[in-house]
């Protein structure tokens, strides 16, 4: 019969190696806050030293239900729970592992106090002591140790909560040039970004709200979605069973968005969308892991990101009792789609694309198409429903140089209107857009170019017809270019009256 031995990781070298697990300052943050929202916090602050003299330290603190002194002791601990535990609906934690190996990746002191029920204890992993010793020996503070921490008045002003500190930041002190103090003041404007789409969903939940906080600044927000924005195009969510590695049945939420066209989009929508510049890469799938964000602007591997489809997003909700075989890694920031539920995305995937092609195709022409609207190009039914694009000749911008011409000059011109057709440069304008290598010609230089236009057109035209000048100038105005300056309206009939 085999021997059982006890092979006890060296406690050096193993933590050593999970400091090195590839965690960004962002996503090791967001994985001390899983854990706050986890103990029911309503409060999330993100504390960082506010001026050179104070103490080079970061704190997390909220006012979740605290831990005692046995439930921190056993929190410490590396691997506390299994990631085959059953776990609670709102658990965002899996392995164990994340508060230690997220904090540790950043720093070499971690200590955590907490206060529960009117006591307060506190723990700390120093990776110094680690290295010295060679054990896993976690610290006890004393009440004396405990009152002499950063932010600790914070947290004695709550009836319970915790505070988790970070110390000693190795990491930054290297990629920073001993500018630490400097490296963490930059670094809150990217977490305010990153946190503030991470736990969205919380922090705009009508039913378990959550508020987050850097230092005294509230974060809002940023909807990937813009779900209340009225011209958002959704589809009504669909649920997808799966059936866990337990054999119990799971749900899956699939809800496809396709965001408004840019010109709908306010300053406040682009800075919720994280910036214009930023729509093609962020498309995609969202999926939400007990509604926190763990993936993003990915298709995996269904289709590659385009232009016409950077508006279409696709949320997907997935419960944690999922997390293996979605492939739910420790920093909760990778993914993979189950090969059994594929197909059934892929359909989905197909449907946004679609809606956001014709969106940015038609740049919202099928919702504003209108009769009154004389448009410059004609989009032409052709075989097999595919579609071409002509020159409107019924256009009254058309109809003026025709009638300037002979008959013999009218042939050569539509001859050479035909062959500008034929060989518009559609591909290389597809691949310029894309690169965002086309220039748009700014308003007011268009605006002014329009008017003198205008003055020609309602002068040939009220020439030709003999009609009403303010008659004149309304035709001219349903034109498609000048539709779009309503402003040329009053300018047009103004210089006519004043003319006349």
């Amino acid at each position: 019969m085999s021997k059982e031995k006890d092979n006890i990781p060296q406690a050096d070298q193993l933590m050593g190696s999970m400091r090195h697990m590839g965690y960004s300052f962002e996503s090791a943050v967001a994985d001390v806050i899983d854990n706050s929202i986890s103990a029911s916090a309503e409060n999330i602050r993100l504390l960082f030293p506010s001026d050179r003299m104070a103490p080079l330290c970061m704190g997390i603190l909220d006012d979740g239900y605290g831990m005692s002194s046995d439930a921190l002791f056993e929190a410490m601990r590396y691997g506390c729970s299994s990631s085959e535990d059953e776990r609670a609906l709102e658990d965002l934690g899996r392995f164990g592992l994340g508060m230690k190996s997220a904090s540790l990746s950043q720093c070499r002191i971690l200590t955590v106090v907490s206060v529960h029920e009117g006591k307060t204890s506190a723990y700390t992993w120093d990776y110094n002591v680690i290295l010295k010793k060679k054990k896993w020996i976690v610290l006890e503070l004393n009440q004396l140790e405990i009152d002499t921490l950063p932010y600790i008045d914070k947290l004695k002003e709550q009836k319970q909560g915790t505070l988790v500190l970070w110390s000693d930041f190795d990491v930054l002190a290297k990629s920073s040039d001993n500018q630490v103090y400097d490296a963490l003041r930059d670094l809150c404007k990217e977490l305010e970004n990153y946190i503030s789409l991470i736990f969205h969903r919380y922090m705009s939940s009508k039913t378990r709200k959550v508020s987050l906080y850097i230092n005294n600044l509230k974060l809002k927000p940023l909807d990937p979605f813009l779900e209340d924005h009225p011209k958002t195009t959704t589809k009504k969510e669909k649920t997808i069973a799966l059936v866990d590695t337990t054999g119990v049945e799971r749900m899956i939420g699939v809800k496809t968005f396709v965001l408004p066209f840019i010109s709908d989009l306010s300053e406040k929508d682009q800075k919720l969308l994280g910036g214009i510049e930023n729509l093609r890469q962020r498309q995609g799938f969202y999926v939400y892991r007990n509604q926190r964000l763990i993936i993003w602007g990915t298709w995996f591997g269904m289709k590659p990101r385009a232009e016409l489809t950077k508006n279409a997003r696709i949320r997907v909700d997935i419960p944690n009792s999922l997390d293996d075989i979605w492939s739910i890694d420790i920093k909760k920031q990778n993914a993979s789609i189950p090969k059994r539920i594929q197909n059934q995305l892929r359909q989905t995937v197909f449907d946004a694309l679609d809606i956001s092609t014709r969106q940015q195709t038609h740049r919202g022409r099928k919702e504003s198409v209108n009769d009154n609207i004389e448009y410059v190009w004609s989009r032409m039914r052709g075989r097999n429903d595919h579609f071409f694009y002509q020159i409107n000749r019924e256009g009254s911008l058309y109809q003026m140089v025709r009638n300037k011409m002979t008959d013999e000059d009218a042939a050569y011109f539509d001859m050479f209107l035909k062959e500008v057709e034929k060989n518009f440069p559609i591909q290389q304008m597809y691949v310029d857009k894309s690169n965002e290598c086309i220039d748009v010609v700014e308003s007011d230089d268009r605006a002014g170019e329009l008017f003198e236009l205008g003055i020609t057109m309602v002068s040939n035209i009220h020439k030709v017809f003999n009609k009403p000048v303010e008659e004149v100038v309304d035709m001219v105005m349903k034109m498609e270019q000048f539709s779009a300056f309503p402003e040329l309206k009053k300018k047009l009939t103004s210089y006519f009256n004043h003319e006349h």
